[in-house]
């Protein structure tokens, strides 16, 4: 099989051309200049990429187009005498390169028996993990690892020649069946063995809980005897506390009763509230009646009624002489001057001593009329000024005494609703306590009849929960279970009678215990079957081993030499393709990682040639993919290393990608050999 040309949008490439030739290909590219991502295309191109790793570094992701495209690429290839032409693109952005075609060059027809799953171990002739583990050298990673298609393919190669078969997953397989018959303590055989253990324990334990049955049903017999007589004498006395709690129920008076005792010592409570109001009302009028005396008493008219000082100010002073009085005893008296004055000259004397004793009787009235008028005048004024002060204290007397008298009346009406109140209250209170002396004739007031109404009430709630209690022992007397010692006794049958019911009888368990002794024979000869195979297979696969590490090891040893001209003699492979080699000069086996970095490269790639050589099918011939695989080679190893890859490049093609150019200069001008530069 020969790769023709290649087109590719995937990561930096964006629609790149390659063109390839039969032989030894040199692809020359500096760093980043996408050799490995050609690489990495032509291998997706052959077998797809896996859509199920995650993570950036998974295929899918890393080598997403960087131009934004979505990913795609054709393959151009000759197969024999035809040519076939490779496609992937990309239509959903989750399933990248999912639609794939295989057709005749230059035609739309189909390749009959290619799809996008078989189309790379079709045209390769191998699986993806067995070509990229001989055939497909990555930059970087020339070591191999084991892998169970790559081993059956060299089994199938040095013993049947049928490559399904391989010694890991055979194994792997015996194992399993091993450890799911047994394995430390799991497995099938230990689960019997428990199992086996178990029912025999239990078929002893129904043999003893048979044995245990049947003294418990005798013991419950009896039992039950001594509940009925039991039985009788608590009916009887928990009747008789019945009627007794009844009896002391029925002497006290019912919740109506109650009821009704409580809302008349309510009214009473109520009424003896308003009496001691009134009382209250009584004392405060009293009070203010006191208040009032003593500012009465402050007044100078007190203790005078409202009538003695109306009677006083109706008192009026004494008139004093009218002044015509006055005018006349002076008129007389002038006159009787005059006279004398006018008898002075006669020498009658009876008219003179006449004349004189008029006058001097006139004046003498004048004056005493006229000193009485004053005087009248003087006790008037006083008498006026004395009224008018007590008109003025009348004025503040008057509304008090008013005011006092109101003060009175409405203490007699007071005094008159507390007199009515209390007796209203003596007489309901009286009539309560009549009522209530019926139950109790110890009770003398309200608060004893609080007390007997409360006392009562609790009574009679402790003996309604006596009652209840009495008739719950009627109740539990009645019962024929109610005795412990015979409900433990059924308990503890159903106990017994529950586990041998769980449990089978003791045959049963005897049968199963049987078939499973039975199975694990079974077992335990299939157990020792697979540990025979397991070790017979062990042994094969050792000798199997000693046949095929030999022959790859001598192989790869004339591999090295040829690319190398090194005196490394022979090179040893264990199963898991660890390394080691010897000199014909020093027979010392040293492991890879003891020689240096390029000579751990020259034998592993000798090595993959080894099994490309002897693994590959030779009747599709796929090319040979290396990836900057040189770069640990000194000068001299590059040049026969060269030189093998060119003499190899005339059975196989061969792509070299290198970032050096040395790789090109030496190769320049070979006939077979074709070198590309990507820049």
């Amino acid at each position: 099989m020969q790769l023709l040309h290649a087109n590719a949008t995937y990561g930096k490439l964006d629609q790149a051309q390659l063109d390839l030739q039969p032989g030894l290909n040199v692809i020359c590219a500096p760093n980043e200049g996408g050799k490995s991502t050609w690489c990495r295309f032509l291998l997706a191109m052959f077998y797809g990429l896996n859509t199920r790793q995650r993570g950036d570094l998974a295929d899918k992701n890393r080598f997403q187009p960087w131009s934004g495209s979505l990913m795609q690429g054709k393959l151009e290839l000759s197969v024999g005498d035809k040519e076939l032409t490779l496609s992937r693109r990309t239509q959903r952005p989750d399933a990248p390169l999912g639609v794939f075609s295989c057709t005749y060059s230059g035609t739309d027809t189909p390749v009959p028996g290619l799809d996008a799953a078989r189309c790379g171990e079709t045209l390769l002739g191998a699986p993806q993990s067995v070509y990229q583990r001989c055939a497909f050298i990555p930059s970087g990673s020339l070591a191999i690892d084991a892998d169970a298609d790559l081993e059956r393919r060299i089994s199938a190669l040095i013993s049947t020649g049928d490559e399904k078969i391989s010694f890991s997953q055979v194994e792997s397989r015996l194992k399993k069946q091993l450890r799911q018959r047994k394995y430390n303590r799991s497995g099938s055989i230990p689960l019997l063995e428990a199992e086996i253990a178990g029912l025999r324990a239990a078929q002893q334990e129904a043999q003893t809980l048979t044995g245990q049955l049947e003294n418990l049903q005798q013991q419950l017999s009896q039992a039950r005897e001594d509940q009925a007589r039991r039985r009788q004498a608590r009916l009887q006395v928990a009747q008789e506390a019945l009627r007794e709690k009844e009896r002391c129920l029925q002497a006290l008076p019912d919740s109506s009763d109650l009821q009704r005792i409580n809302q008349q010592l309510g009214a009473v409570r109520s009424l003896g509230d308003q009496v001691q109001q009134a009382q209250e009302a009584v004392s405060r009028q009293e009070s203010a009646i006191e208040d009032q005396l003593q500012e009465l008493n402050r007044n100078p008219l007190h203790p005078m009624t409202k009538a003695q000082l109306e009677a006083q100010l109706q008192i009026q002073p004494p008139a004093p002489p009218q002044v015509a009085q006055l005018l006349i005893s002076l008129a007389l008296g002038l006159c009787g001057g005059g006279f004398l004055w006018y008898e002075i000259d006669r020498p009658q004397v009876l008219w003179l001593c006449l004349a004189c004793a008029v006058t001097a009787l006139a004046a003498g009235n004048f004056l005493r009329l006229l000193i009485r008028r004053i005087r009248l005048q003087q006790s008037r004024r006083r008498e006026l000024s004395r009224q008018e002060e007590l008109r003025k204290l009348a004025e503040s007397y008057l509304p008090a005494l008013e005011e006092l008298e109101a003060q009175r009346a409405l203490l007699r009406q007071k005094q008159q609703i507390l007199s009515d109140g209390d007796r209203r209250l003596r007489t309901q209170l009286s009539d309560l306590l009549s009522q209530v002396s019926r139950w109790d004739d110890s009770v003398q007031s309200a608060g004893d009849i609080r007390r007997f109404v409360r006392e009562t009430a609790q009574n009679r709630d402790r003996l309604a929960q006596e009652l209840h209690q009495a008739q719950t022992q009627l109740l539990q007397a009645q019962m024929s279970d109610a005795d412990d010692t015979v409900t433990h006794l059924q308990q503890q049958i159903a106990q017994v009678q529950g586990r041998l019911d769980a449990g089978r009888d003791a045959q049963a368990l005897g049968d199963q215990i049987s078939r499973l002794e039975e199975e694990l024979i079974r077992q335990q000869a299939e157990y020792d079957a697979l540990r025979l195979s397991l070790d017979a297979l062990q042994a094969a696969n050792t000798t199997l081993q000693n046949r095929f590490s030999p022959e790859l090891g001598r192989r790869a040893a004339e591999i090295f030499a040829d690319m190398t001209g090194s005196t490394w003699s022979h090179i040893l492979l264990d199963r898991e393709f660890h390394l080691s080699a010897e000199s014909g000069s020093d027979p010392t086996r040293r492991s890879v990682q003891l020689l240096s970095a390029g000579t751990a490269d020259q034998l592993y790639l000798a090595v993959r040639l080894a099994i490309c050589e002897m693994i590959l099918p030779p009747e599709q011939n796929p090319p040979l993919i290396l990836d900057d695989a040189l770069l640990t080679f000194d000068d001299a190893r590059l040049s026969t290393t060269l030189d093998y890859l060119t003499r190899l490049g005339a059975q196989r093609q061969i792509l070299l990608f290198t970032c050096q150019g040395r790789e090109a200069a030496l190769l320049q001008g070979r006939p077979g050999v074709h070198i590309t530069s990507l820049t």
